[in-house]
């Protein structure tokens, strides 16, 4: 075979989520989401303007909800995303499995958006996962405006920008 397609937030049917993810992007995620499990991302509406969500690492499995109802209801809040690790081929195959399952009013598009914030803001780019950091770390010091100010990057594809066979 070619080798194994990498690509973070394929979207298999409404509902769901997947991936396959190289060893090394996993280990390093698991090993900062030790660190730092909780954090809170800012979602881009069609109205211009942007949900707040949650998200807390626990072991293999990351939750999403909103920051609304987790300030409501802390652990019994429901998510909107959850995403589980599957690292059976972690050792021989050099992979973790990724699946999500999300909930409405959550879209697919909105779905991939959290997994790639996650890439980023977890694995791909230190001055991000600085913010990740004072956020579990110093939260009285973290900018909220910092988050926002990111949404504008080229390298984040905002949900409402993506086009694809979804219905909703």
């Amino acid at each position: 075979s070619s080798g194994i397609n990498a690509e973070y937030g394929h979207v298999n049917k409404e509902g769901f989520v997947s991936a396959v993810v190289p060893s090394l992007h996993y280990a390093e995620i698991e090993a900062k989401g030790k660190l730092c499990p909780r954090f809170v991302y800012a979602v881009p509406k069609d109205n211009g303007g942007f949900d707040m969500v949650y998200s807390e690492i626990h072991q293999h499995r990351i939750s999403f909800t909103s920051l609304e109802a987790f300030k409501a209801l802390q652990a019994n809040a429901p998510p909107l995303l959850e995403i589980f690790h599957y690292v059976d081929f972690q050792q021989t195959k050099d992979i973790v499995l990724m699946r999500g399952a999300f909930k409405a009013p959550f879209t697919s598009a909105e779905a991939v958006f959290l997994v790639n914030q996650l890439q980023m803001y977890y694995r791909i780019d230190p001055e991000r996962f600085k913010l990740v950091h004072t956020f579990n770390h110093n939260p009285m010091f973290f900018d909220f405006n910092e988050l926002i100010k990111n949404l504008d990057s080229p390298d984040l594809k905002k949900p409402a920008s993506q086009s694809g066979g979804e219905t909703e």
